[in-house]
């Protein structure tokens, strides 16, 4: 009997509590990545209306693309897959709010050299 005890604590219950904390921990990095970005926007852009808009909406498309995982990981539970879909998606937008930020800067006023001489 102790035996049978044993052989279910450590080879049923403890692989299915280390799975639902690996979960946790994989949807807690995929609200840090959000985070990551929102913060990486405020930083980046320019304080006008048009940048922060188009801010905005890659916001949502990061939140979109990230949702997309989560859904994947909790269907299907497979942790690695779901952070290789974390990880691309993060790469994906600090590329695009870098490439954002750029339009945005060279759009305005501030950037030009000649404008405050």
């Amino acid at each position: 009997m102790l035996t049978a005890s044993l052989f279910v604590l450590f080879f049923v219950v403890c692989p299915l509590q280390t799975n639902a904390q690996n979960v946790t921990v994989s949807l807690a990095n995929s609200q840090a990545v959000s985070n990551t970005v929102k913060e990486m926007l405020d930083e980046k852009l320019p304080p006008n209306a048009e940048a922060r808009d188009s801010g905005n909406m890659l916001l949502d498309s990061v939140k979109k693309a990230l949702s997309i995982c989560d859904e994947a990981l909790i269907k299907d539970q497979q942790i690695v897959k779901h952070t290789n879909c974390v990880a691309e998606t993060k790469v994906w937008a600090l590329i695009s709010v870098g490439e954002l930020a750029g339009q945005s800067w060279a759009k305005s006023g501030a950037s030009r050299p000649g404008l405050f001489c």
